[in-house]
């Protein structure tokens, strides 16, 4: 009995054609999901500065030793931190890219950080979507 199931199912399987499989979504276009490697062509984005919080996190991460990227200038440390921020068309921010400057902690924290000033910025939807910009934050505090 339980043969004859299976010869019946594995006929059914046979003869029942299948629809090919069709993505929801169209692939992202080439190079879209990437930015340049040379972020000099691209234009800028100006970000809020960075604020006592976020100021305060990148101050410890260089005190514990995990960023070792500050400079001293004058009588501060500062930290400059470049992205890459690629801006939809309606807005948003769809993919930040932080520069490797061997900060990890700093890197991820930076481009969170970035993902929401995109989100507040007032003229956001007034930017060109559908393309890659480049910005910088800068962490300065007393040295």
């Amino acid at each position: 009995m339980i043969a004859a199931l299976l010869l019946v199912a594995a006929t059914m399987q046979a003869t029942v054609p299948t629809a090919p499989v069709v993505p929801a979504t169209p692939p992202a276009a080439a190079g879209a999901a990437e930015p340049p490697h040379d972020w000099s062509t691209l234009s800028s984005l100006t970000l809020p500065p960075a604020g006592p919080d976020m100021v305060r996190f990148v101050r410890y991460e260089v005190a514990a030793g995990r960023c070792p990227r500050a400079k001293a200038a004058e009588a501060q440390m500062v930290l400059v931190m470049p992205l890459a921020i690629r801006i939809s068309t309606d807005g948003s921010a769809d993919s930040i890219v932080p520069l490797a400057i061997g900060c990890p902690t700093v890197e991820q924290f930076t481009a969170g950080a970035a993902q929401r000033m995109v989100r507040h910025l007032a003229h956001r939807t007034m930017i060109p979507g559908g393309r890659w910009y480049r910005t910088v934050i800068t962490y300065t505090w007393p040295g």
